[in-house]
């Protein structure tokens, strides 16, 4: 489902084999692969930033298309003690939102390829013999040719002459599975799709220096918003987990100097951050305490 969630899903369509899941790319017949898909973005005019960069707004184009969050990955990962990871997550999604408002994007589109389930201890399993399919996941498998399974069956999308069983209910073919998708349960197919808009105009930041002399760093912010000010802080959302003697406004020139009064933070990951008036965080760098960013 991720090609169907991307911009580049009219380039898409079924491939010979649903076995691996996977559509082709239109005309070209190769797997719509992620650096591929990219590549079809690009071609569309759509902008992909590098990992972790939250580009300034661009004027008039296609937009700009970036992933984040480790939600499956840790799923997958670590089966039911995902949920002690997703308030984390969720809220470093927010905050590469709040980033890209702040950088001065009108409208920020947040959409994902499918849901899961997750069952401390596993979900029940459900027997499919392996002759029946020509590949087989936790909540999904490709039926072979006319194969008869009797779990229930559906269309591809991308093909529909080709099926796909899944089990019913929140069943798995694997045992042991606490965390999985590809079913068609409401909790793997009813995905959240978010759009968030700045309510005013808000002004862009962009920091361009961090340079540390001991536990005293000079900022640099290219900035057109009055009134801003720096921070350094242990958690970008947090203003409590400053670590500067006091937060400091911006001089003409968009500079400004940070003290760290206590000893104890020496070499400690930290986030320079801008605020505007209200507070709220126009741009962030990472940076080492007293040792340069």
């Amino acid at each position: 489902a991720k090609p169907l969630a991307s911009p580049a899903h009219a380039a898409c369509a079924g491939a010979a084999s649903a076995k691996d899941f996977c559509p082709a790319v239109a005309g070209a017949g190769k797997p719509a692969t992620a650096a591929r898909l990219r590549a079809l973005m690009v071609r569309q005019g759509i902008a992909i930033p590098e990992a972790g960069e939250i580009p300034m707004a661009l004027d008039g184009g296609a937009g700009a298309w970036m992933e984040t969050g480790k939600i499956d990955t840790l799923g997958h990962s670590l089966g039911a003690a995902l949920a002690r990871q997703i308030d984390a997550e969720i809220d470093a999604i927010a905050d590469r939102v709040d980033a890209l408002l702040a950088a001065g994007w009108r409208k920020v589109r947040v959409v994902t390829d499918h849901g899961w389930l997750l069952l401390a201890g596993g979900l029940p399993r459900v027997d499919l013999p392996p002759s029946l399919v020509e590949t087989k996941w936790s909540r999904c498998a490709a039926v072979r040719g006319e194969s008869e399974p009797v779990v229930p069956t559906y269309p591809w999308h991308w093909d529909p002459s080709l099926r796909i069983a899944s089990p019913p209910g929140i069943g798995a073919f694997r045992a042991g599975t606490e965390y999985a998708h590809g079913g068609v349960s409401p909790q793997e197919c009813v995905v959240p799709d978010l759009l968030a808009e700045r309510d005013a105009a808000v002004a862009a930041a962009r920091i361009t220096s961090v340079v540390w002399r001991g536990m005293r760093c000079r900022i640099a912010v290219e900035t057109g918003a009055p009134g801003a000010k720096v921070d350094l802080r242990l958690n970008r959302r947090q203003a409590e987990s400053s670590i500067a003697a006091a937060v400091r406004a911006l001089n003409d020139a968009g500079e400004a100097s940070l003290v760290v009064p206590d000893d104890e933070h020496e070499g400690a990951a930290a986030l320079v951050v801008v605020l505007d008036e209200a507070g709220r965080v126009l741009d962030d760098r990472p940076t080492t305490v007293g040792d340069g960013g």
